[in-house]
C-alpha cells in the first residue's frame, strides 16, 4: 500500500517541463478567460505553473495562487514561494477563501480524486458569484482509452474515475454549477512516435479522437439554482 503523496512524489519525477499536450489544454483554458477585468485565479494541480506564465502575458497583475500535491515539483518553479504555490492534497478540500476567485482552473485532476462531488462543491465555494470553473478530464470514448481497456492495460497515471458529459452535468446539478461550453483537446497520431521520436498531435473535438474534454462551468446564484 502506498499513500497518494508517495505515489505522486514518484510519478512527478517523470513530469516533462515542456509538455506539448498540456500546453494545448492551457491555451484552450485561457481562451475562456475574460481578460477585460482584474483577475483572481486559483489553479488546482499546477505542476510547474506554466499556465501562470501564459496568464501573466495577458494579465500581468492577475492574483494567481495554486496548489499541487507534490512539493518537490512546486519547488522547481523559478519564483517559488510556499504562499503562492502551496503543497496540498485536493482530496482534503481547497485552501482558498470562499467567494475569492473569478476562475478556478482544474485540468486533468478530477479523475484522480476520491469524491468528485466534494471537490466541485469546494470549487463552487471558492468562486465569486459570477465565477467560472475551467475543468478538463480524460475522454473515456477516446480510441486510446478504449484500446487500453480492451487490452486490460494497467493504468500508469493514477486515474481512479472517468467522466462523460452526462456525469459532469449530473455532478453540476448537485454542486451549484452549470455547463456553459465544452471543447475537445487533441489526439495522438498513431505510430507517429516511432517515426518522429514523439507523438504528432492534432487538435480535435471529435468524440472518438480527442484525448480530453474541457468544460467551462459557471456558478449558479440562489435564484438560478
Amino acid at each position: 500500500m502506498i499513500s497518494k503523496e508517495e505515489w505522486y512524489r514518484e510519478r512527478a519525477k517523470t513530469y516533462p517541463y515542456e509538455d506539448r499536450e498540456a500546453l494545448i489544454r492551457y491555451q484552450r483554458a485561457l481562451s475562456w478567460i475574460d481578460f477585460s477585468k482584474e483577475l483572481a485565479v486559483r489553479e488546482v494541480g499546477c505542476k510547474f505553473s506554466v499556465i501562470r506564465d501564459l496568464l501573466q502575458v495577458r494579465s500581468p497583475n492577475a492574483d494567481y495562487v495554486a496548489i499541487d500535491i507534490d512539493e518537490e515539483t512546486l519547488k522547481k518553479i523559478p519564483d517559488y514561494t510556499p504562499e503562492q504555490y502551496m503543497q496540498h492534497n485536493a482530496n482534503e478540500g481547497l485552501p482558498f477563501a470562499s467567494d475569492s476567485a473569478d476562475y478556478v482552473i482544474c485540468l486533468e485532476v478530477l479523475e484522480h480524486l476520491e469524491d468528485a462531488t466534494f471537490f466541485l462543491n469546494e470549487a463552487s465555494r471558492v468562486l465569486k458569484a459570477d465565477g467560472r470553473l475551467v475543468l478538463s478530464v480524460p475522454n473515456p470514448y477516446c480510441w486510446m482509452e478504449l484500446a487500453g481497456n480492451i487490452r486490460s492495460s494497467r493504468d500508469t497515471e493514477g486515474h481512479i474515475a472517468s467522466f462523460t458529459y452526462q456525469n459532469i452535468d449530473a455532478l453540476c446539478s448537485f454542486c451549484g454549477l452549470a455547463i456553459v461550453e465544452v471543447q475537445g483537446t487533441f489526439t495522438r497520431v498513431p505510430y507517429s512516435k516511432r517515426l518522429l521520436g514523439r507523438y504528432a498531435l492534432i487538435q480535435t473535438n471529435n468524440i472518438f479522437l480527442t484525448r480530453s474534454y474541457m468544460f467551462l462551468l459557471r456558478k449558479l446564484t440562489l435564484a438560478q439554482g
